[in-house]
């Protein structure tokens, strides 16, 4: 009966854990219409540091900002999230996106009480932005690294915002 119950106790836990970790899919109009601001930028800093219970790390993602397609005109955002690396510790958290300096992305942001922002729909609302290798156009890549040409994904976000 005793390893029973600590297989039981063991299958629920993990049954919660991966609940609280699942994302609900988010279409593009959702995003665009939950996202404050929407911007295409650098990433310019990437600050970790112990978070205030002292048993976890928080980052703050500075990104410089080239475009905006939605939002009121920032130069710069900062945004907030839990996990990160300090010295040889390295916290992630599932369904966040993960940046890193000088990557070219945009961004669906939600503005928290504290000034700083939060991606919509976690990994969903971070696409990463680059030149393809064999021409000029430049390319969005979301979470599941599916690619989209960056100029027809800014068409459809500004149709959305019309």
């Amino acid at each position: 009966f005793f390893p029973q119950a600590w297989i039981l106790a063991i299958a629920v836990a993990a049954a919660s854990f991966a609940r609280a970790t699942t994302l609900e899919k988010l279409s593009l109009e959702r995003m665009t219409r939950e996202a404050d601001v929407i911007v295409r930028g650098r990433v310019k800093e990437l600050d970790t540091r112990q978070a205030p219970d002292r048993r976890s790390a928080t980052t703050a993602i500075t990104v410089s900002v080239a475009s905006q397609l939605k939002g009121a005109q920032v130069s710069s955002v900062s945004i907030e999230q839990p996990g990160g690396a300090m010295g040889e510790v390295t916290q992630g958290v599932a369904g966040l996106p993960e940046f890193s300096s000088g990557e070219h992305v945009l961004v669906f942001l939600k503005r928290q009480r504290s000034g700083a922002y939060v991606v919509v729909g976690g990994r969903q609302g971070k696409f990463s932005v680059r030149t393809q290798p064999e021409g000029e156009q430049e390319i969005a890549e979301d979470f599941a690294h599916r690619t989209e040409a960056l100029d027809t994904l800014v068409d459809r976000i500004r149709r959305i915002t019309k």
